[in-house]
C-alpha cells in the first residue's frame, strides 16, 4: 500500500516523485527532527515547491504532527479499522494493541481483524 510505503521506506521507492519524497522527508523531519530544516533543505523543496507551498506544506504539517501527539497525550487510538470500517475506541485497541502500527505490519490482532472482515 502505497501510505505504508511512504511511512517505510519512501526514500527508496518508485511510487513517489523526487517532489513526494522531498514532502515525505519534510514531514519526517519535522517530527523527528526539526532542527535539521535548515537553509539548505528549503533550498531543495524550493527546487519543487513555491515559497506560498512549502509554507502550506510545513503549516499541513505542523498542524498534523501536533495533532497526533496530543491524541497521544489522551491515549487516542484510531478511528478506523485497518479495512476502512470506522470504529470506537474499545474496538481500535483490540485491534492495534498498546501501540497502533502499519496495518501491513500489524499485531496478530490487526491480522486477524484483517482476515476476518476479507
Amino acid at each position: 500500500m502505497k501510505i505504508d510505503e511512504g511511512i517505510d521506506n519512501y526514500e527508496s521507492s518508485l511510487n513517489f516523485t523526487e517532489a513526494e519524497k522531498v514532502a515525505l522527508r519534510y514531514s519526517e523531519l519535522m517530527d523527528t527532527c526539526p532542527e535539521k530544516i535548515d537553509e539548505k533543505f528549503y533550498s531543495e523543496l524550493a527546487k519543487h515547491y513555491t515559497t506560498e507551498e512549502i509554507i502550506e506544506l510545513g503549516i499541513y504539517i505542523g498542524f498534523n504532527v501536533g495533532y497526533h501527539r496530543f491524541f497521544g497525550t489522551l491515549d487516542f487510538y484510531p478511528m478506523f479499522a485497518p479495512d476502512g470500517k470506522l470504529v470506537d475506541q474499545k474496538t481500535s485497541r483490540e485491534i492495534y494493541g498498546d501501540t497502533p502500527v502499519s496495518h501491513l505490519k500489524g499485531t496478530s490482532e490487526q491480522k486477524k481483524f484483517s482476515a476476518a472482515a476479507e
